[in-house]
């Protein structure tokens, strides 16, 4: 409608409103507030429907910076989500698997600075593999580490060891995870993007995500001590609490049977505790990597070594 037909239309609305006793300038007044609250609702339509446009080819932009895998790592339920937070303002640097490289590419392309990140990978808090920890059953059900979890509890002869299914290995989206012949998940620390995805797969929580130069960790997962645990696993902790004792930064304290690592208080410095554990609980990966190849057990490997 042209705005000769809304004054023609006003006219006649003025007209029979006058007809009924109203003044005319209480019915111009309201005619004019309604004229102008339409071509105002109107103009925010428009702005509202090229501010979209213009944020919708922002958050493509900013999705085509991120990796792509969905995994949630940064907080969010996608890569979608986490564009559209981006391009609300939220922090660029959140995208683990993207890492440096996409914080940075995020940070020139949204006008701000970069806080800098530490690079992480996962770990595997287990070293009982099926040389060191026996089988309580044999099980002959879904070859799944959940599967094999809720089947009264799983084979494994300790409760709180890897189940060696490889549904960790499966799940990893970068192939940064195989198994080893002692059915124990080896990671790639220089494939790993430390998404997190490990670590969710795994039903007995043994995974976690730590910085690149902490290269001494706990090997043990097992809440159990002493007897109980030499009888099922030759490298389990006995919680005899002696990395505790030794420890020079007394950053360690015994909690529920094993050791918890304070990182910041030691530096990540854990190699006295590593050479004091009597059950060689510590995995050390600067003097004895965990088994590097699919494939090559220990003995291979001294083989090798001594030829």
């Amino acid at each position: 409608m042209s705005a000769l037909q809304l004054s023609d239309v006003g006219r006649s609305a003025a007209a029979g409103l006058a007809m009924l006793g109203i003044p005319s300038v209480i019915v111009w007044a309201a005619l004019s507030m309604l004229l102008l609250g339409t071509l105002f609702g109107v103009g925010l339509v428009l702005a509202a429907r090229a501010f979209a446009g213009k944020q919708n080819a922002l958050v493509e932009e900013i999705l085509d910076l991120l990796p792509g895998i969905n995994c949630g790592a940064c907080g969010y339920s996608g890569c979608r989500a986490y564009a559209e937070a981006v391009a609300e303002g939220a922090e660029v640097n959140l995208c683990v698997p993207g890492g440096p490289d996409a914080a940075a590419a995020l940070a020139e392309r949204m006008g701000v600075e970069v806080a800098e990140t530490t690079r992480l990978r996962a770990v595997v808090h287990c070293q009982g593999g099926t040389d060191r920890c026996g089988q309580r059953f044999e099980y002959v059900g879904e070859q799944n580490c959940l599967a094999a979890h809720i089947t009264s509890g799983g084979s494994k002869a300790c409760a709180y060891g890897c189940l060696g299914y490889g549904s960790c290995a499966a799940a990893c989206p970068f192939g940064a995870i195989t198994m080893s012949d002692e059915r124990l998940p080896v990671i790639d620390p220089d494939t790993c993007t430390a998404c997190g995805i490990c670590v969710k797969t795994c039903p007995r929580d043994l995974i976690s995500l730590l910085p690149v130069d902490c290269t001494t960790y706990l090997g043990c997962s097992s809440h159990d001590r002493g007897k109980a645990v030499k009888d099922v696993c030759a490298v389990g902790c006995i919680a005899c609490g002696l990395c505790a004792k030794k420890d020079p930064a007394g950053a360690i304290a015994m909690e529920d049977n094993l050791p918890v690592l304070d990182r910041e208080k030691s530096g990540c410095d854990f190699s006295v505790a590593a050479q004091v554990c009597p059950m060689k609980c510590f995995v050390s990966e600067a003097e004895q990597p965990v088994l590097a190849a699919v494939g090559e057990t220990p003995a291979a490997q001294e083989g090798q070594s001594g030829a």
